[in-house]
């Protein structure tokens, strides 16, 4: 037998997950996985997460990036073309505005598609074991990883926090 095995319980209504959660937080006992068919901010408040995920940050990251690109994208052709500009300036400040704004809009959409795929460990190669796929669907999901003495302790609070199955997969 394996010593350590993943704990499944499917569950029908989002409350008794909610409830689960908080019950498992409660007694300091890991949450491995959540899975949902649709996004809940009270899983993710019984989770404990911020409201706000990482993922923000790629985003302001490719969009100062773009800003940086395109100023100097644009100024850089102004000074190896040398233009004969009249006496103005050699190096404009109001066209930059138009390929800072263009790439901008373009690196902010790339970094947060690849902080996308980065965050959430894509592209998979397989689904877990323990994956059902009524998660996508109508079901509820919460994945603990526990030691094989702990199985019963675990199934059985499962059971009365709202499970209606409850799966034991050796890892």
């Amino acid at each position: 037998m394996a010593d350590r095995i993943a704990v499944i319980g499917s569950f029908a209504e989002l409350r008794a997950l909610v409830s689960a959660v908080e019950a498992f937080r409660r007694e300091a006992i890991g949450i491995a996985t959540v899975y949902s068919p649709f996004q809940s901010s009270e899983i993710r408040e019984a989770l404990g997460e911020p409201a706000l995920g990482p993922g923000r940050f790629f985003t302001l990251a490719g969009g100062v990036t773009g800003i940086l690109t395109g100023v100097f994208l644009a100024w850089y052709t102004a000074a190896q073309w040398r233009f004969i500009v009249g006496g103005k300036y050699p190096i404009p400040y109001v066209p930059t505005v138009i390929p800072a704004f263009e790439f901008f809009i373009l690196l902010s959409i790339i970094f947060t598609l690849g902080g996308m795929l980065f965050l959430n460990r894509m592209p998979k190669k397989r689904l877990p074991k323990y994956y059902d796929g009524r998660f996508s669907q109508d079901r509820f999901g919460l994945v603990v990883y526990c030691a094989d003495s702990d199985w019963g302790k675990i199934s059985r609070m499962m059971t009365d926090l709202g499970a209606q199955e409850v799966l034991k997969v050796e890892e």
